[in-house]
């Protein structure tokens, strides 16, 4: 037993001195362990194993729940299948994964699920056109020609039977350098266009059902004729003027609820209702994005009691989205109202309400938001589709011109 315990002893003094020495080394390995993890991380940050990572991500969504049910579950399998095998295509698959992500989500009709790059500068990293750039040789065909967004400018060149690219040839942003390629139009299987554009700060976007004619790619600003109509920058947040004797004119640049923002509309509605005495009113509602319907209601209950005004003209356009495509719908339920334009972005169906859902891919390269509730289900003959006004309104000249001439009795 004594032998025993001296042996015990001696153990115990070796453990004690040794004990740094051993820490050392399994810091050592620790490290390296980690290293050679985090490199073969790295190594598998490609975009086939972020299409398996926002794959999972995607079933949190709301509108996945809703939606991908039964065969859809199949469907959705083999229509990341079909996904898969046009990122492996892709030689310039480095600069559009994040097109390729959204394609993937676009499946599931809700445009609150979104995903997008989280580094900066994305814009920077866009392609060069590597062949020579000719503008005396342009294709005749329907979508080849040069477009122009503001002072930007671009040529649009037929690659092949299915695919065109947008080309930089002018830019009042320095980063646009000629040569650029700003967007990839694609005619799919199904004889419709899909784009991928890179936006003019640099954010990288895909849209599907794209409609082009008539020298205007929709739901973009590119047109061949150079002009905005369907446009409008509103300055301020909201906007009050007399057009003429029979016209009055409000302008409403966003939605969004901020106590700042509320106390606004709240003065603003006070100061102006009182001087909506005209027989007709357009509400322009152009390139607002949304926010909360609360900011709207007392404008809707103001209109409700005006018994002045006769007509209600809602202008929209493809940038008219969310909390502003419900309050056109809440609009409408007046029998006085008439909603002309384009149709809306489509964005109305599902949203984040009091909680969201936001994260970001393992390899950190890209963040994927996504719905949280289904606002109504009647909604959903406007998911990605939009609003449809009663009234077109055309890019040939000024909107505000066109919605006067128009005649609500025909």
């Amino acid at each position: 037993m004594q032998n025993v315990g001296y042996n015990y002893r001696i153990i115990g003094r070796w453990v004690e001195k040794n004990t740094k020495t051993m820490t050392k080394i399994q810091l050592t390995l620790l490290s390296l362990f980690y290293f050679t993890f985090t490199i073969g991380q790295v190594n598998d940050c490609n975009c086939i194993n972020e299409l398996n990572d926002i794959s999972e991500k995607i079933k949190n969504a709301k509108s996945y729940k809703v939606q991908i049910k039964g065969d859809k579950i199949i469907e959705f399998e083999k229509w990341k299948t079909e996904i898969e095998t046009e990122i492996k295509k892709d030689s310039l698959i480095d600069f559009f994964c994040v097109g390729y992500l959204q394609k993937y989500i676009s499946f599931i009709n809700d445009l609150h699920n979104q995903v997008y790059a989280t580094q900066k500068n994305e814009f920077i990293q866009a392609p060069n056109y590597t062949k020579s750039i000719d503008t005396t040789q342009i294709q005749n065909d329907s979508v080849s020609g040069i477009y122009y967004a503001g002072n930007n400018k671009i040529l649009i060149k037929k690659e092949n039977n299915n695919t065109w690219l947008g080309i930089t040839l002018e830019s009042n942003s320095s980063k646009w350098e000629k040569g650029k390629i700003r967007l990839v139009i694609k005619k799919t299987k199904y004889n419709i266009f899909e784009i991928f554009e890179y936006l003019q700060n640099g954010i990288l976007i895909y849209q599907k059902d794209v409609k082009i004619e008539n020298g205007r790619i929709h739901s973009t600003f590119w047109n061949k004729q150079n002009k905005l109509f369907f446009n409008q920058n509103h300055v301020d947040n909201f906007t009050y003027k007399t057009i003429n004797s029979s016209f009055d004119y409000i302008g409403i640049k966003t939605l969004k609820r901020t106590k700042i923002l509320m106390e606004e509309a709240d003065k603003f509605i006070e100061q102006n209702l009182r001087n909506i005495t005209k027989p007709n009113l357009i509400i322009d509602l152009r390139n607002n994005g949304g926010g909360s319907t609360k900011q709207a209601e007392k404008l809707l209950e103001s209109l409700k009691n005006n018994e002045n005004i006769e007509h209600i003209y809602i202008i929209i356009n493809f940038k008219t989205a969310s909390a502003a495509e419900l309050i056109t719908l809440k609009l409408k339920e007046d029998k006085r109202t008439i909603i002309v334009g384009e149709n809306s972005k489509g964005m109305i169906e599902y949203g984040h309400g009091n909680k969201s859902y936001s994260s970001t891919s393992n390899c950190s390269a890209f963040k994927i938001d996504l719905s949280t509730e289904q606002t109504d289900k009647n909604l959903s003959i406007h998911e990605c589709i939009g609003i449809k006004p009663d009234y077109s309104l055309n890019n040939a000249s000024d909107w505000i011109e066109q919605i006067i001439n128009i005649n609500p009795k025909e």
